[in-house]
């Protein structure tokens, strides 16, 4: 479904997935992606649908250039590339992802979807809320052509 490599983590004391694509050699710096997610890009569904919406029409031509982020990281994506800046690194070359807006889009629902489920699992979400959220997302990756593998 996407192309770099991550390990997923299950953090109890929180109740959130964590994907963790530091593993992956081919991306510099990919821990920066585990740390936008849950604290730039919120686990709560109409902050992930918002973020999603946006990155699509950025995708479909539609803008050129959706900006995010905050608590730890600025990000900036146009068409192609996404780019995630650590904001409280002093060295500029550790402190920057570079990773295509595609695959940053379908990193975010992947891990939506992972963390709705985990948090359903544990209790922390109601069943139907979860249900709505990981059906909206499984539908973003079946109506849209780009995001599927």
């Amino acid at each position: 479904m996407i192309k770099y490599l991550y390990t997923t983590e299950y953090n109890e004391d929180f109740n959130e997935v964590i994907l963790d694509f530091g593993i992956d050699t081919s991306l510099n710096n990919g821990y920066l992606i585990c740390n936008s997610l849950g604290s730039d890009i919120f686990g709560d569904f109409a902050t992930v649908k918002d973020e999603i919406e946006k990155l699509l029409e950025l995708l479909a031509g539609k803008v050129t250039l959706y900006e995010g982020g905050g608590n730890v990281n600025l990000i900036k994506s146009d068409e192609f590339f996404t780019t995630i800046e650590d904001i409280f690194a002093d060295d500029e070359e550790a402190s920057t992802c570079k990773i295509e807006t595609l695959e940053y889009t379908k990193i975010i629902l992947i891990w939506a979807k992972e963390n709705f489920q985990y948090k359903c699992k544990r209790g922390a979400v109601l069943r139907e809320e979860a249900e709505l959220a990981v059906d909206w997302i499984n539908k973003k990756f079946m109506d849209n052509k780009i995001l599927r593998p």
